[in-house]
């Protein structure tokens, strides 16, 4: 066979190939694949934020390792809700990220949909949830705006602050991972990025083959990423003390059992497996943080003009994400991970507006009783969060919700 002709044959055979290899990926649908599309599935292009919650579906995801699983539901505006905004109830809304949004727990398992209900100023409020997954402040700006115009009678707003605003670790920096209003000011301006974002946004809605090549590529993008800054901090700390080093390396301590797993022997706040929490004696110096970014302080700005212009009440709550954060407040010390809601709070406060903090609620988590699978447990503040994950479970959810309501009451009062 000639060269040109193995040339066309290649040329003609590929196609059916990648075909082929749809039609398996289908066929097959992975565990891990699965639950991708599944969360693919439940969003949308939007022009103006990028991408949202589609409208109407009705999908149960499961965690490709099992961490979770739930019914997800989105209404006529895609929202996640099993109702429709009632307009003749006044509304409260929750704003946010997917900590708000829900991932990790069924539709009525939410924090905000254990809000329904509520009563505030002696007006029983429907509760409403807005939130869609990896929104920074910018995109919650645009998503509020975009539901103030379809929602009526919008009374109370919940906008919860997540630290992925506006900070992110050093070491997750170190491997090229921004926080959400950093990201979004890179591409605010940059149509080209937002016209090859549609692209692949539709093109991996679509088809398995490039989801899945896409999936692999950002895992190859995050290992190596990764493996550069472990490989560097190993060098850094070996150099600096060969002895740490090896002792910490070789010679492990015994993991503590989880709380759950002893109730008779019961202590709260444990140790957290696998993590190496620093916490500080003294609080953080808000004079030693930095200030916000432009970006941050200029939806938070927008957010208040159109709270006023709507004549609704715009509410920060910053509910605390990260568990190294509950630990050391239970211990009675600090964590430098709360630094977030300390500029948060200096911000909001100057503008004349209070933030409801739940962290001093986290110490009700230790000790309180629940079930699972037929047997009766002590909770640890492990019990709250997904782990290796950082959402809610369902217990964290219903905390959040109870310790929300709490602050609540406080001005019913």
């Amino acid at each position: 066979m000639s060269i040109q002709r193995k040339l066309w044959v290649i040329f003609f055979s590929f196609p059916l190939f990648l075909l082929s290899i749809e039609g398996i990926l289908r066929f097959f649908n992975p565990p891990a694949l699965r639950y991708y599309r599944d969360v693919k599935l439940l969003h949308a292009y939007h022009p103006e934020y990028g991408v949202t919650l589609a409208p109407n579906q009705k999908r149960y995801v499961r965690h490709y390792a099992d961490l979770w699983q739930g019914q997800f539901t989105t209404n006529s505006l895609g929202m996640r809700s099993t109702v429709e905004p009632d307009p003749e109830k006044p509304k409260l809304l929750c704003l946010g990220d997917s900590l708000v949004m829900g991932f990790g727990v069924s539709d009525n398992e939410t924090f905000c949909s254990l809000l329904d209900g509520v009563k505030i100023g002696g007006d029983t409020l429907q509760s409403l949830n807005i939130g869609v997954d990896a929104y920074g402040s910018l995109g919650s700006l645009k998503r509020l705006l975009d539901m103030s115009h379809k929602i009526t009678n919008i009374k109370e707003v919940l906008f919860f602050i997540s630290p992925n605003d506006y900070t992110m670790p050093e070491e997750l920096r170190a491997q090229g991972i921004l926080p959400d209003d950093e990201n979004d000011a890179l591409h605010e301006n940059d149509q080209e990025y937002k016209k090859n974002f549609k692209l692949q946004f539709e093109l991996t809605r679509v088809s398995y083959l490039l989801q899945a090549l896409k999936l692999a590529y950002e895992q190859t993008k995050v290992k190596y990423a990764q493996t550069k800054y472990l490989i560097q901090t190993d060098v850094s700390e070996f150099s600096n003390s060969p002895y740490n080093y090896l002792a910490n390396t070789f010679f492990l301590s015994i993991k503590p059992k989880h709380c759950e797993n002893a109730p008779e022997n019961f202590i709260c706040p444990q140790k957290i497996e696998n993590l190496n929490v620093v916490c500080l004696d003294s609080p953080i110096d808000p004079n030693s943080l930095p200030k916000l970014t432009k970006t941050t302080t200029n939806a938070y700005d927008k957010m208040i003009e159109l709270a006023n212009r709507k004549n609704f009440r715009l509410r920060p709550v910053i509910l605390p994400m990260q568990i190294e954060e509950v630990y050391c407040r239970n211990i009675g010390k600090y964590n430098k991970l709360g630094s977030y809601a300390i500029q948060a709070k200096l911000y909001w406060e100057k503008k004349g507006i209070k933030p409801i903090e739940l962290l001093p609620h986290t110490a009700s988590m230790c000790g309180r009783t629940f079930e699972k699978q037929g047997k009766t447990f002590k909770a640890g503040i492990q019990d709250y969060y997904i782990p290796g994950d950082g959402h809610l479970t369902e217990l964290g959810n219903l905390w959040a919700a109870e310790s929300i309501i709490l602050e609540i009451s406080k001005e019913n009062q």
